[in-house]
């Protein structure tokens, strides 16, 4: 099996492109939802490099998908002392990246926080009243987050660290 730095570089240079992808497709006239699933994939791909490159199990990390909740903010904090940012301002992209991670980890179709967030931006879902849900109908709350003030900050952490992770 490969080594931790070729999984970890791997894993950043994907969560590059998927983020690039996300990057062009934000002002343009798409659903929503693919907008979002490029996004997600960004962030799970940079969560598991910086798990490959420091602690993470290498093949729980190919099968699962709920990292990045937990994992994200502490990635972004450490960017944002790695590039300067104020003390506030680390402060307020480190609560906003805690909220955002959250909503972005259940975009995947695989993380239902035990069943009670059946929302994704990749497969219709059934509610408990047996009515259908599709992604492209659907209103993300990663959707509004990612209008406010904040999201520039994160993503623009979340860009540095990949590519500080791309090696």
């Amino acid at each position: 099996m490969a080594d931790r730095t070729a999984w970890a570089v791997g894993y950043a240079r994907q969560a590059r492109a998927d983020f690039e992808t996300y990057d062009q497709l934000r002002d343009l006239a798409v659903p929503e939802c693919h907008k979002l699933q490029f996004l997600q994939m960004a962030c799970e791909k940079l969560v598991k490099s910086h798990l490959c490159a420091n602690e993470g199990n290498l093949a729980d990390l190919q099968k699962s998908h709920a990292y990045i909740t937990k994992t994200l903010p502490v990635i972004l904090r450490r960017q944002g002392v790695l590039v300067g940012l104020r003390e506030g301002l680390a402060r307020n992209a480190g609560h906003f990246a805690k909220r955002l991670s959250a909503e972005i980890d259940c975009l995947s179709p695989s993380v239902t926080r035990e069943g009670r967030r059946l929302d994704n931006c990749e497969y219709p879902w059934e509610d408990g009243n047996s009515q259908i849900h599709l992604p492209l109908d659907w209103s993300f709350g990663a959707t509004q987050l990612l209008l406010g003030p904040s999201a520039r900050t994160f993503l623009k952490l979340t860009l540095l660290a990949i590519n500080r992770l791309v090696v």
